[in-house]
Parts: C-alpha cells; structure tokens; sequence
C-alpha cells in the first residue's frame, strides 16, 4: 500500500494555502480527538491524531513545507526514474535475448551501461536542481526578513513620529549581542592595555578625571566582589 503524503493526510491539495491548511487540521483534529470517539475507536483515532499533528507541524510553518515539497518532488522524481531504469532494463534484457545470435554480450553491455549512464546523469541533475531549489528559498526568506524589518523600522519612526515610546522585549539574541560585545570590548581593553603608549594614556586619563576613576573604582569594587562571592561558595563546598 502507497504511504500517504502529508497533504493526503490532512485531506488537502498541494497547492492549498496555509488557511485552508489550517482549517483542515482544526476539523480533523475535532473529528478524530479522542475524548469525543467511543471506546473501541479511540487507540485508532490516537494514532491518527497523531498523524494529523505530525502533518500539520510541517505544512503549518513556511520553511518546514518548503524542504517537504522538495523532498517529495525529488522522491517522485526518484521512482520514476526507477520505473525508467527496470523498464529500460527489461527492454535491454529482452533486445539482449532477441540479438543473442548476432553478438549477446556487447548488446546486453551496451543496453546496461547506457541505463546506467542515464540514470547517474538524471541523478546528478535531480540534485544539482534541489541545490539551487533550497538555494531560491533561502534567498526568498532572506528577502522576506528583510522586508519585515524596512517595515518595522519605517512603522516604528511613524509612530515615534507621533509621540508614542517604543519599547522592544528583551530577547535571546539581546543578551548574546550584549555578551559578545563586553567580551571584544574587555579583549581591546586588554591588547590596548599590553602596549605601554596606550596603557600609559590609559592609567594617565584615569588618574586626571575624577568622575572617570570614581565610575572605574565602583565597577573594579563590584566585579571584585561578584568574584569573590563564588570564591567563597566554592571554597565553602569544598571546606
């Protein structure tokens, strides 16, 4: 029996948009949950629930659907090339048995060695195609990011424009950019500090500003005591 596409499991063409998508799942999710089938029904329709959220996990989000249509053309693509091959094969067997008096062993070679050839060259294309296929995409998405932020960016001096405050939630990202920036800065810092021009710059701008040395004093005093505090709880550990 022919396994079942993702789309053939939500009941949907493959052309279906992500609204029609979605409202196959939510149908079929209320028609095959669980809690509303009978007893004996209901291991069948928890196996097929979980058909439909595997489905609806792919075709529901963009760039999953996309790697899939891709891996289905090229699974299509794949067996009828096969289909090809044994059909070319069994022509080539069966030219092979009919010439076997003119000269059987070059004909059966040629017929099998040109299957091949075309099969590894079809292969070859197959691939070369999926490359610039995911290639397309990747740019498309780049495109995409790329609007969405010209939009956010121009939606947000609109409203700056007006008054309104913005304010962004603090994100993953954020703090992995604020980490990596502390961290060139501190690595500058210290490469400016090993070069005795700069260190002395730097030691004589420190010296002759007093707001400049007050501010330093009180970072040194707290990173000190960050440091010292895991001291002592390792060392109370471990005592």
């Amino acid at each position: 029996m022919k396994e079942k596409t993702l789309y053939e499991i939500l009941e949907v063409s493959e052309s279906a948009s992500s609204e029609i998508i979605e409202k196959a799942y939510k149908t079929l999710a209320k028609k095959y949950h669980p809690d509303l089938q009978e007893e004996a029904n209901k291991k069948q329709a928890e196996t097929m629930m979980k058909k439909i959220n595997e489905a609806y996990e792919v075709l529901g989000n963009e760039e999953k659907r996309s790697r899939y249509d891709l891996e289905l053309e090229e699974k299509r693509n794949q067996e009828e090339l096969q289909k090809q091959s044994a059909s070319q094969n069994n022509q080539g067997y069966n030219n092979a048995y009919n010439m076997q008096y003119q000269n059987p062993n070059t004909t059966y070679q040629n017929n099998v060695t040109n299957n091949n050839v075309n099969y590894d060259y079809e292969k070859e294309r197959l691939k070369y195609e999926r490359k610039l296929q995911e290639e397309e995409i990747k740019q498309r998405m780049k495109m995409q990011e790329d609007l969405n932020r010209e939009y956010n960016n121009a939606y947000e001096n609109y409203l700056r424009s007006l008054g309104y405050r913005i304010k962004h939630r603090w994100t993953k990202e954020n703090t992995r950019d604020l980490f990596i920036t502390i961290g060139v800065v501190f690595v500058v810092f210290i490469i400016l500090w090993c070069i005795p021009p700069t260190h002395d710059w730097i030691v004589s701008f420190y010296e002759n500003n007093p707001i400049i040395k007050t501010f330093v004093d009180i970072i040194i005093a707290i990173v000190v005591g960050i440091f010292k505090g895991i001291w002592e709880f390792i060392t109370g550990l471990f005592s």
